[in-house]
């Protein structure tokens, strides 16, 4: 490629990260210190009342550097409605890293702070403030030249293994078609000061994950994935094409990542290594820190899961959707009657059968149909189906009946008495066989 051309594809790519940012709003993004252009992997943590941001900081410092510049863009924000202790609590964290990162003129990445501050509570949590991290990125990217940039997603209560980066920058260099990896994940089962009840609730929550996760993959959906906000890196023209992230109050990474895998050839890091801290915390409505906290409040939530039986009356749903193209109202109905009752019920309900007709006349061919399929019948949409059929006909079942009804239907065998640990250890080892 001639350097006019080259130079000219550049500018293309620039342009689409220009036009998306001129559809954003930056208004409560406050830069206090920013350090040129130069870098192409960003690392965004999104920080709130956050007391052990040195400690993720160190972690990344402690990692093997990359060959590309590396900023690290922490975005330490608040509501309008914050409690003051929490305000003072981030003022602290900015003066905190300012004085880490002049005491360590060594380190081989940038710290970037933003300062989002008083955000509107309609909207203020972890999703706009990544997402005001990660627009940063692509605006910083844009004016670099560096339509080819990486940004990776962390929290700021993860550690990383120190392969962490040079993983993530291979991994992308290795297969250059991929827009995005999602990166093995581990909760620290020997995390400082934890105690056995919190422990206990941790193996819960991820061998919950963990199920949920290898149950929809045995139910025949092709996307089945782990969404978790600290474990993904992406490209930024994917990030781009995919319209950026949310501003949801929790759940963002579900959202986000399952509407990442549509682009497809997608692919897992499981050589690198993100360690999420396994601690009580009310920052969010959903996640590790919230799921401990009701435990430890006496919820019996993560007792147990959804019922691996809902997951396998998707099977004949989702088994060869050529089985659907071409076919009218009449025959899609006769077809539908030869499922479980209760899927029956939540495609009536949902209007699929008309949104799958609408499918059909909107693909020019089968093999169009069969990659659309699911993006009909797609995560969001099994989510709806598991709530439905949970709270109308199927209980929740025991968590740890249910992984070990998983492993049987796997061919995986093991000790009728099994612990909890054991089992999610299986899992972790399952996962990182996914490929």
């Amino acid at each position: 490629m001639s350097n006019i051309n080259h130079k000219h594809t550049i500018k293309h790519s620039t342009d689409i990260f220009y036009r998306y940012l001129n559809l954003q709003n930056d208004q409560y993004a406050r830069y206090l210190d920013i350090h040129g252009n130069e870098a192409r992997i960003f690392v965004v943590i999104p920080c709130f009342n956050e007391p052990d941001i040195l400690t993720t900081l160190i972690s990344l410092a402690e990692c093997s550097p990359p060959k590309g510049i590396v900023s690290v863009l922490v975005v330490v924000n608040d509501a309008e409605n914050s409690i003051p202790e929490a305000v003072s609590q981030n003022n602290w964290t900015l003066d905190s890293i300012k004085n880490w990162q002049c005491q360590h003129p060594e380190l081989f990445f940038n710290i970037q702070r933003i300062h989002a501050q008083a955000l509107p509570k309609k909207w203020a949590g972890v999703g706009w403030a990544r997402k005001i991290g990660m627009d940063e990125a692509i605006r910083q990217l844009a004016r670099g030249g560096k339509p080819d940039g990486i940004i990776v997603s962390l929290d700021a209560d993860s550690t990383v293994s120190k392969g962490y980066l040079q993983t993530i920058e291979n991994a992308f260099e290795e297969n250059p078609i991929s827009p995005f990896f999602l990166i093995n994940f581990e909760h620290s089962l020997d995390y400082k000061g934890i105690s056995s009840i919190e422990k206990d609730g941790i193996i819960r929550y991820e061998l919950h994950m963990r199920y949920f996760k290898n149950a929809m993959a045995r139910s025949g959906y092709p996307h089945a994935i782990h969404t978790v906000g600290s474990s993904f890196a992406l490209k930024a023209s994917a990030y781009v094409k995919q319209g950026g992230m949310n501003r949801r109050k929790a759940g963002e990474d579900f959202y986000f990542l399952h509407k990442l895998v549509l682009l497809g050839n997608y692919g897992n890091i499981y050589n690198a290594t993100v360690f999420p801290a396994p601690r009580v915390s009310d920052r969010v409505p959903f996640g590790t820190g919230a799921a401990l906290k009701k435990w430890m409040e006496g919820s019996s939530e993560l007792l147990t899961t959804y019922s691996l039986s809902a997951f396998s009356h998707l099977k004949p749903l989702f088994s060869n959707p050529s089985k659907f193209w071409s076919l009218n109202k009449t025959e899609i109905e006769n077809l539908f009657t030869q499922l479980d009752f209760n899927i029956q019920s939540f495609l009536r309900n949902s209007q699929s059968i008309d949104q799958l007709l609408e499918l059909i006349s909107n693909c020019s061919n089968e093999e169009i149909f069969r990659k659309r399929f699911f993006h009909l019948f797609n995560a969001f949409w099994i989510l709806k189906y598991l709530n439905f059929v949970h709270e109308s006909a199927l209980m929740r079942a025991d968590l740890r009946t249910e992984s070990i009804r998983l492993l049987h239907s796997l061919g995986i065998l093991h000790a009728p008495d099994i612990s909890l640990e054991s089992l999610l250890k299986i899992y972790r080892e399952i996962d990182k066989q996914t490929h």
